[in-house]
């Protein structure tokens, strides 16, 4: 049976491929006065999460989001296309889980905690540093075909190998065969493959240290404000005030 494949939306001049938590929502920075920095008429959205399918859409509609071209969850693994927000089929089949009943198992014997996340993408747990020392340790001593990701000194998440944020979001620009411009933002250690890609990227003032202390770049543009209003200041500063 053929799958039917979701088409892909035309991208306009400029796309901010963005984190969302702590990046653009956050409790005490609001994200209202972005958009129209932004211009959205001549600029594409493409969200990029950590956050299951419907917890981002839950996330989107809660905060009054503009809603995005493209929708990447599960810190890359899953792929979805606007305006209906179909899963990328040809993506999926990329995610290769061959090796993740080795990782329960070896996740129970270090007495680490799944996170209530429903997604068949990744695997997602709860753990401190030294915990994540050993399943890394391990992991590696098996040769098991994952990634782990450690970030806010509490989240894992498990992914395929070489599956990732920016890796999603390279796929779609190809797919799309994209000449324009692009910038990517975000805050924490699962946006790191976002900032490696070479674009123009915003480190939100209250992104974490390994992010923070990245070796100074020309593309890596560090805001002193946070949340969107460090998006806000970096993407006036790469392309300058709007008119009056």
């Amino acid at each position: 049976m053929n799958v039917k494949m979701p088409t892909y939306p035309y991208l306009k001049p400029r796309i901010l491929a963005t984190d969302l938590d702590n990046t653009i929502v956050s409790e005490k920075v609001s994200h209202k006065d972005l958009w129209e920095t932004l211009a959205l008429e001549n600029t594409s959205l493409i969200y990029i999460t950590g956050r299951y399918k419907q917890s981002a859409m839950d996330l989107i509609e809660r905060e009054q989001l503009p809603k995005p071209d493209i929708l990447i969850c599960d810190v890359g693994a899953s792929i979805y296309v606007g305006p209906n927000y179909e899963l990328d089929e040809d993506w999926a089949r990329n995610i290769k889980q061959n090796d993740f009943e080795q990782v329960k198992t070896i996740a129970t014997s270090i007495g680490i905690a799944r996170q209530p996340i429903n997604t068949p993408w990744r695997l997602a747990y709860f753990a401190e540093s030294k915990q994540v020392q050993i399943l890394k340790k391990t992991v590696q001593q098996l040769n098991l075909a994952v990634d782990i990701v450690f970030s806010s000194d509490k989240d894992v998440d498990i992914l395929p190998a070489n599956i990732n944020k920016g890796s999603a979001l390279t796929y779609i620009l190809k797919k799309c065969q994209y000449e324009g411009k692009v910038v990517v933002a975000g805050d924490s250690e699962n946006d790191l493959s976002l900032f490696k890609l070479g674009y123009p990227a915003i480190a939100v003032g209250n992104a974490c240290d390994a992010i923070l202390k990245l070796p100074e770049s020309q593309h890596i543009h560090f805001a002193t404000e946070h949340a969107a209003a460090g998006v806000k200041e970096v993407w006036t500063k790469i392309y300058g005030p709007l008119p009056q």
